[in-house]
């Protein structure tokens, strides 16, 4: 991103004839990744920082202890040795950031969904009820779609996943999760459903994720009767087109037709729609503990 910035500048600029061609000969845009889960800052946060700072810090952050940072190694001169602080210094990020985007946050949205119908505030909270199922997601239906970097212990990360999102002192709010989820969704988790579909595979755990969010956009209320808050950039498209549908095929189908979300193949998928509206009647009837159980087998 910042290399084709640059480049549009460059190429906006007047004078700079020849720039272009140094920078591509000269200058290095190494990639990164940090997977590390960062809640929201609360008021109540800020007054506990500050009550150990003796300041108040309005740019204080809540962090897990567990950090991962990856940096291609493509410098056009020397860097330094960020490899002794713990850094993984890789000639390919991809594979890093693909295990983080569908493993963590494919999980995560999962959870968030999930916990939103079930009323659990917290992602620790819904832990409890669905890390079965989350467990079959990531071995069954993400693990097989990424590509695994040379000593990458890829079981271990998936065991080590859980015990980050159960932990009590993050507090990372399901609400928080599941925002944008018109935008996260592709990444996070239809497109390892693609991949497994292409193999002739059904990814249940992975569709019972796309199939929360579906029931969580068009219920308005959680399994307990909460009311449910959509945040969303597509928000007001969403429900334009649902207008009060809660049929699950009503459902299914009117949001497949969104073209932002749900690309042709998917849409187009029947076996895949059947088993969308078979989860959505599921979550439907018996609510998210129930369905969830059920799948997790």
């Amino acid at each position: 991103m910042v290399r084709g910035l640059i480049g549009e500048f460059v190429d906006r600029s007047p004078g700079c004839d020849g720039l272009g061609d140094w920078i591509a000969a000269n200058v290095t845009f190494p990639s990164s990744m940090v997977d590390r889960i960062t809640p929201a800052t609360t008021e109540e946060d800020l007054a506990r920082i500050a009550d150990a700072l003796g300041a108040r810090d309005e740019a204080a952050v809540v962090t897990e202890p567990f950090t991962q940072w990856v940096i291609e190694d493509d410098f056009a001169a020397g860097r330094p040795a960020w490899e002794r602080a713990g850094v993984i210094m890789t000639a390919d990020v991809q594979p890093y950031e693909q295990i983080k985007l569908r493993l963590l946050n494919g999980s995560h949205s999962t959870l968030a969904y999930l916990g939103q119908l079930a009323d659990c505030e917290f992602i620790a909270d819904a832990v409890r009820p669905f890390a079965a199922v989350v467990q079959r997601l990531m071995a069954t239906d993400i693990a097989p779609t990424v590509a695994v970097p040379d000593g990458f212990d890829l079981f271990a990360y998936q065991d080590q996943l859980l015990e980050r999102f159960a932990n009590p002192a993050l507090r990372h709010r399901t609400t928080q999760v599941a925002m944008d989820g018109s935008q996260k969704l592709p990444v996070r988790l239809l497109a390892p459903i693609r991949e497994r579909r292409r193999a002739g595979v059904e990814p249940v755990a992975a569709t019972l994720g796309v199939a929360a969010w579906m029931r969580f956009v068009s219920a308005g209320r959680s399994d307990g009767g909460r009311p449910l808050t959509v945040d969303d950039p597509l928000a007001g498209e969403i429900a334009e087109r649902l207008r009060g549908r809660e049929d699950a095929e009503a459902v299914v189908d009117t949001l497949l037709g969104m073209e932002q979300i749900f690309d042709e193949e998917l849409a187009a998928d029947a076996r895949w729609r059947a088993l969308l509206i078979d989860h959505v009647t599921a979550l439907t009837r018996d609510g998210a503990e129930r369905t969830a159980r059920r799948i997790a087998g």
